[in-house]
């Protein structure tokens, strides 16, 4: 790795970002060097052995990190106990307490998510593309938090994740806004991954503004982290803030280091001109909710499902509101 993308790293980490390695199968030795240079997590594929998984578990928990690995359903089943039992047995085999499953964003994958925090494994959400499903996502690891929390579980070891892949929404979006006749939707190219993190990340400020997470945190819960992936080597600059993290290749994290420098927090307090552009792609017939939809439908081979839910009588996880989020929710 060159001195530029180690700076580049350090950087992100002094913004409070977490840079991950995205490994491919096979690729054990690149990821413990990777870790060496700064890298915070590490995602890992299905199938991955599992003591390659160990070593990386065992590498980043110096920096307090952590490794997601992607679950397997049994029988190829779409539905919370072909995932929990799944969950149980990738945790079983690595025993290591920084591990994350990571399970899509799919109804029965966010049920997943509290049953499986609820038994203490930690969980990576993936798939999501949309305010919508991140709602149900939070809403789901608060549940799972307090169901462990009941349980006697530490909290304080138990992490939770969600990934939002804004390259593959830019791309959609954008090829959704060259389809419509005249020019007048061409300003509008290239604000959709931006505008939906800024609200990702309004929405989890917001809920941990709200008294459930005062109450977990009391306990000891750490905050979720929000991480992109998919993203392009010019994103990674306008993506920074705190507690967010950038899931990133070697290509990538390359390209990004011969790219613009950071500026600062780009996402905090900018949620009410990334409404205004929702707003706009609405108006030209570009639903964000309804594009999250089927990019999921599309990308999981069980398909969007109905309507997201976390399962049992739950509260909602407060919806963004113009302001900014207090002081006390970190």
């Amino acid at each position: 790795m060159t001195a530029e993308a180690r700076e580049l790293i350090e950087e992100l980490v002094a913004e409070g970002v977490a840079p991950w390695w995205e490994a491919c199968p096979g690729e054990r030795p690149e990821v413990l060097d990777a870790v060496r240079c700064g890298f915070r997590g590490v995602r890992m594929a299905s199938g991955t052995p599992l003591g390659a998984v160990r070593a990386a578990c065992e590498a980043v928990r110096a920096r307090d990190g952590f490794v997601s690995v992607a679950a397997a359903a049994f029988d190829g089943a779409d539905d919370p106990e072909a995932w929990v039992a799944a969950a149980r047995v990738l945790r079983s085999g690595v025993d290591r307490p920084n591990l994350l499953v990571s399970v899509p964003a799919t109804p029965a994958g966010i049920d997943t998510v509290a049953a499986c925090l609820a038994e203490g494994i930690g969980v990576e959400s993936t798939l999501v593309f949309s305010v919508r499903q991140y709602r149900a996502v939070l809403d789901a690891q608060w549940t799972g938090l307090e169901r462990a929390r009941e349980r006697g579980v530490d909290l304080a070891g138990l992490g939770t994740a969600a990934s939002c892949e804004l390259g593959a929404l830019e791309d959609e979006v954008d090829a959704r806004l060259d389809r419509l006749p005249g020019a007048s939707a061409s300003g509008l190219r290239g604000t959709a991954a931006l505008a939906t993190a800024r609200l990702l990340f309004r929405a989890r400020e917001m809920a941990l503004g709200g008294a459930r997470w005062q109450g977990l945190r009391a306990r000891g819960a750490r905050p979720p982290m929000l991480l992109w992936s998919g993203t392009r080597a010019a994103q990674v600059p306008s993506l920074v803030s705190w507690n967010t993290g950038h899931v990133m290749t070697a290509q990538t994290v390359e390209a990004a280091a011969r790219g613009r420098a950071l500026e600062g927090d780009t996402l905090l307090g900018c949620h009410e001109q990334s409404l205004r552009e929702l707003r706009c792609l609405a108006e030209r017939d570009v639903d964000l909710d309804v594009v999250g939809e089927e990019l999921l439908r599309a990308r999981s081979p069980w398909g969007a499902g109905p309507a997201v839910s976390a399962g049992g009588s739950r509260q909602r996880v407060p919806e963004p509101e113009v302001g900014e989020a207090g002081a006390g929710q970190r």
